[in-house]
């Protein structure tokens, strides 16, 4: 009976384990080090990955904002703690001739701000734990 507990216990914290660290794309089209890493869609040829929201305090959303910002055009990636929405603006600062489509889209789930993105391995540990709690109820 305790082997089952510890077992139950083990395969439960994995799962609260992944549910809690978000990892979301994080860029800058206006990098100088990786000006064509971070565009409006991450092809198979970029080399950036998920990173650990860990440096924002209670990160819940991927961010993915494209168009006008930072004083240039192009695309940004980023965790926050805030739900800035889904929506597109059309911005024209003084001086402009045009104006610039500026979107700014919002997700929850790892690497979600290029598209969702569900592990495998998270998948395995919710049907492990789920399977678990059945047998505990029998």
């Amino acid at each position: 009976m305790w082997c089952t507990n510890f077992l139950f216990c083990i395969v439960f914290s994995l799962v609260c384990e992944f549910s809690l660290a978000l990892n979301c794309y994080q860029c800058s089209g206006s990098d100088p080090k990786d000006p064509f890493q971070c565009n409006e869609w991450l092809s198979s040829d970029i080399d950036i990955e998920p990173q650990a929201c860990d440096n924002v305090y209670a990160a819940k959303y991927c961010i993915k904002h494209v168009g006008r910002f930072e004083g240039g055009i192009g695309a940004k990636r980023f965790c926050s703690s805030l739900d800035l929405g889904n929506y597109c603006n059309y911005v024209k600062q003084p001086g402009d001739i045009l104006d610039y489509r500026t979107c700014v889209y919002t997700c929850t789930g790892d690497g979600c701000n290029p598209a969702n993105n569900l592990k495998p391995y998270s998948v395995l540990s919710f049907v492990t734990a789920l399977g678990i709690f059945i047998f505990r109820l029998n």
